[in-house]
Order: structure tokens, then sequence, then C-alpha cells
């Protein structure tokens, strides 16, 4: 699930010729994904990073999310848990990412200008509405800055991801 559009994104999973970061084979429900942990874990003991990345928002998704992390934070509790979101759903999210042991977290944040935000995003999702234009992209960016300001007072680790869009 997404709760924005980004005009330069196309939510498709990996073929056989190519294998790079942030690319998925598929979605694993919070079973599937806890069952693939032990698999993974047992073969490498040494494993100390686990993570909710895209296809879409972890936080577009918060049950499914929060399901995983409860679950695999309950295995071992040694683990660095990260997450990745667009920001639009972080202010809310960050007190509950804080208690279930999220220390890590990327926000990918292309901008802080409205008029670029506008024609990058077609619609945003927020508060159950779909928001377009100038008032989609101050949301965002609202809540951009809002949820990396909280992130920072939980001690969270935060990195913020740019995508470079020519033009």
């Amino acid at each position: 699930a997404c709760n924005i559009q980004c005009n330069y994104c196309n939510r498709k999973f990996d073929c056989s010729n190519e294998s790079r970061p942030g690319v998925v084979s598929r979605v694993m429900s919070p079973f599937q994904a806890i069952e693939r942990f032990k698999k993974v874990k047992a073969r490498m003991p040494e494993l100390k990073v686990v993570g909710i990345a895209g296809p879409g928002d972890a936080l577009a998704n918060p049950k499914a999310s929060f399901a995983t992390l409860k679950g695999i934070s309950a295995l071992d509790s040694d683990l660095h848990l990260c997450v990745s979101t667009n920001g639009l759903a972080l202010p809310q999210h960050v007190e509950e990412l804080r208690k279930v042991g999220v220390n890590h977290l990327t926000v990918t944040i292309n901008t802080t200008r409205p008029d670029i935000a506008a024609d990058l995003y077609p619609w945003v999702y927020f508060n159950n509405k779909r928001l377009k234009g100038l008032e989609a992209a101050e949301r965002l960016i609202e809540q951009q800055m809002k949820g990396l300001e909280l992130a920072a007072k939980a001690d969270m680790l935060v990195k913020v991801n740019t995508v470079l869009v020519p033009g």
C-alpha cells in the first residue's frame, strides 16, 4: 500500500536479471516475514538488521508493518529494526515505532518546496482524503518535517533519502 503517488515511481517487482537494493521479489504478510526471518536467522545467526521497505510505504499499512516488527522483535530483541517511509504518516506513528524497538528510520524527502512537490506527486492520501496540487504538496512536506522532528526527539537514527529528478 502507498499513501502518495510519485510521478517517478513504478511499483514493480524485480526480474531475474535485476537485483538491487529497494527492489523486492514479493510482498510478504507478517506471518510470511516472520517465518522468513526464522529461516534466515537459522542460517545466519550473525544477522542483526531487519527492515521494512517498499514497494509502497511501511506506514501506509501500519497494522501489517507493526505486526511484523513485533513478531520479529519477540524472536530476537538484539536486532536493529529499520523502517523506510515517505514520511506522510510518520508523525502519528513515531511513538509506536519507538515502543516496538525501531531505532533506524529512512525518510524519503525529495523537496521542501511545495511548487516542486506539486509536480512530483499527483496525489497524497491523508486523513481519508485524496489531496492534489499545492494542498497535497504542502501537507506532505508539513508531515515529513514534523515526523523528522519527532523521530529525532525519540532518539531514532534518521537518514533522509532524496530521489534526484532531472528538471
